[in-house]
């Protein structure tokens, strides 16, 4: 593994990240993306700085705010940072940049989609014959600098026409560099693998095709990389909780093409309206799949938990199953939860019913809702969070166009896996732990105290209050407890987890903040995350009596995992980001859809630019601050919007407000 060569820094210069804001502001952050130096826009311009530049900057002494002075609702990135100036840019984030072509006479330029790369880019050297209004990718051959305001490049791609959404999509993955394709030498490999477990790829495993195991996912999911099964509780003394996960590890060899391409993704990206898998499909939805009926070779965590919800021992096996179905979580919720089976609306939610759940199940899933209730409860009261956020899921026609944001609930199906899954990350965690050996760890550190300072401004107009001193989680959890089912509830739970720093991938172990778990890890998903596959090879090494499986000439263990912990952690992210974006595009579709459609909405963001409101149809747009009035709105109020300006390209709604209940709309709990 190559070594980065020492970068030497200057008495007081700092290693940071460009991060461009609404309005022109420039920031550069640090580790953890915390923002240390506002650049004033003429520095900024002066030094031809871009979204995502790597920089060494330096504090400057200069009269007057470097940031102006905002609401007091306003984002944390526009705290009264001290002033900057960049010495020098190391890195050029943007290669390349998507946008939509235009021309004018001899003139010719790219409209960025990501408003943050800035207005334009120059194209010189023709545009592949696209015409204005085409969506297409510029290679960047040079960049702003003194005298050069603009960057400028080459169209190398063209995408299609702007607003199509085969187009927008393809922008997406262009701007992230996500990859729709495998190598041949990839896709051979994985077509080398067998269709079927053989004989001789059982022995010495643990038989567990005779028990009860489902897996609970998703109506669309096809990648089933975790089972669950559940005996007792006997004489009443409590559970033995089975946890099963593909045996990817089984397939996938360190150092292999398949095992590269993996390391190189990090994650599996879910976009609205198509997956790109870490793994080709003959893998991630063949043999490694959990698919029902057809035994698949796992790595079995079974535990022991009594009446009180306590992990009192675990056991942890190579096995092969062979899963009686697989369930989806409308269906279990419909079983467990007969309101909720009653809210389901006939259609591709793939609910399916729950008359096709065999006595067995039915049993096993009783039991799993007693046992989840009890890990939920042990774990809130170790002052774990528990935030109530919905999922959005957008419903497609055959064209992909979107039909419906439809906002998917918590209940008790995905609470079941949810609990299961941590109580097995903890206890492989503690597994590798006593073993004494090196390993991924899933970190989640404390948040920063301007954070708090920032939810502590957003939250007391709504009668909450943050403590003033460093809050435990727990202190945190007592503002969800007491958002929870109110009208200003969700819009709470989602300040409270902006405020909190992202998790993250590390070869140091550290505790998980929200989870309250001194010792985390990440085994339950190896199809779709390569950490996960990290800690399955070093469990297995450990059940076979070896320290570490890491790729042969690579660095010290400690060390290999970290290179590798920070490419996944940043493959996350953009993922991530990826992932929203695709939820941005369909929702400024549906809204290009709805041009005029006035409604009620709830305000969910302010900030001194304008105000965030979301509809009940999923479509969340601005009102600009200029069109709000003399009235001052604030998170969880409620208005009257009309959708009136949509750019899809940019993913922006705007609306007008048409009416405003702020005044009786607000409560909140002292």
């Amino acid at each position: 593994m190559k070594t980065r060569p020492e970068l030497r820094l200057g008495p007081g210069e700092l290693l940071g990240t460009v991060s461009v804001l609404r309005g022109g502001r420039v920031l550069v952050a640090g580790d953890r993306n915390r923002p240390l130096l506002a650049i004033p826009p003429d520095l900024a311009v002066e030094a031809g700085v871009m979204h995502g530049d790597t920089v060494v900057a330096r504090r400057i002494r200069r009269r007057g705010r470097a940031v102006p002075a905002a609401s007091a609702e306003n984002d944390r990135a526009t705290r009264n940072l001290p002033a900057g100036q960049v010495v020098r840019v190391l890195r050029r984030a943007a290669q390349a940049v998507v946008g939509t072509y235009e021309r004018s006479g001899r003139e010719e330029w790219v409209v960025p989609d990501d408003w943050r790369l800035g207005p334009r880019v120059t194209v010189r050297g023709g545009a592949l014959g696209a015409p204005p209004g085409e969506k297409v990718v510029v290679a960047l051959s040079s960049y702003p600098g003194p005298g050069r305001p603009v960057p400028a490049g080459s169209v190398v791609e063209r995408l299609g026409p702007a607003g199509a959404p085969d187009a927008e999509t393809l922008a997406i993955l262009r701007s992230f560099g996500l990859r729709e394709s495998f190598d041949p030498e990839v896709l051979a490999e994985a077509e080398r693998l067998p269709g079927e477990v053989g004989p001789d790829e059982r022995e010495g495993r643990l038989d567990l095709t005779a028990e009860t195991v489902f897996t609970i996912d998703d109506a669309e999911a096809r990648d089933l990389d975790d089972a669950v099964s559940v005996a007792g509780p006997a004489d009443g003394r409590g559970w033995r909780l089975g946890v099963h996960i593909a045996d990817v590890a089984h397939y996938v060899k360190p150092g292999t093409a398949l095992d590269k391409e993996a390391m190189r993704r990090g994650t599996s990206v879910y976009l609205v309206d198509r997956v790109l898998p870490m793994f080709p499909p003959r893998l991630s939805n063949g043999i490694a799949s959990l698919n029902p009926s057809v035994d698949r070779l796992t790595l079995s965590v079974l535990m022991d938990v009594d009446r009180r919800g306590r992990v009192t021992g675990y056991e942890l096996r190579r096995s092969v199953i062979r899963t009686v179905g697989r369930l989806t979580y409308d269906e279990v919720a419909a079983f467990l939860e007969p309101e909720f089976g009653e809210t389901l609306a006939d259609g591709p939610s793939g609910s399916g019913g729950s008359g096709r759940l065999s006595p067995e199940v039915r049993a096993a899933l009783r039991e799993m809702a007693e046992l989840a209730g009890l890990l939920r409860r042990r774990r809130l009261a170790r002052g774990s969070l528990d935030f109530d956020i919905a999922e959005e899921k957008v419903r497609l026609d055959g064209e992909g166009r979107p039909l419906e944001v439809v906002l998917r609930p918590r209940n008790v199906a995905t609470q079941i896996i949810e609990e299961f899954m941590i109580a097995a990350n903890e206890a492989v965690a503690d597994f590798l732990l006593w073993s004494g050996v090196p390993y991924m760890a899933r970190i989640h550190e404390e948040p920063f105290p301007d954070d708090l300072e920032a939810l502590r401004t957003s939250l007391a107009p709504l009668g909450y209050r943050v403590p003033t001193r460093a809050p435990r989680a727990a202190d945190l959890q007592a503002i969800l407890e007491a958002s929870r089912g109110r009208p200003e509830g969700p819009e709470v739970h989602s300040a409270l987890l902006r405020a909190l720093p992202q998790a993250r991938y590390s070869a140091v172990r550290h505790p998980h903040f929200a989870l309250a778990s001194p010792n985390y890890l990440h085994f339950t998903s190896p199809i779709r995350r390569y950490p996960d596959l990290t800690v399955h090879r070093q469990v297995i090494a450990v059940l076979e009596g070896r320290r570490h499986d890491e790729p042969a000439g690579t660095a010290a263990p400690e060390v290999w995992l970290e290179a590798v912990a920070e490419a996944c952690s940043r493959a996350e992210r953009t993922a991530e980001q990826a992932e929203r974006e695709s939820l941005r595009l369909k929702k400024a579709e549906l809204a290009q859809c709805l041009l005029g459609w006035e409604d009620d909405g709830v305000v969910v963001d302010v900030f001194d630019f304008g105000t965030f409101v979301r509809l009940p149809n999923g479509v969340e747009g601005l009102i600009p601050a200029e069109g709000q009035g003399a009235g001052r709105l604030r998170a969880g109020d409620r208005v009257k919007a009309q959708i009136v300006r949509v750019d899809v390209s940019r993913r922006r709604v705007e609306l007008a407000l048409r009416s405003s209940a702020c005044a009786e709309g607000r409560s909140g709990v002292k």
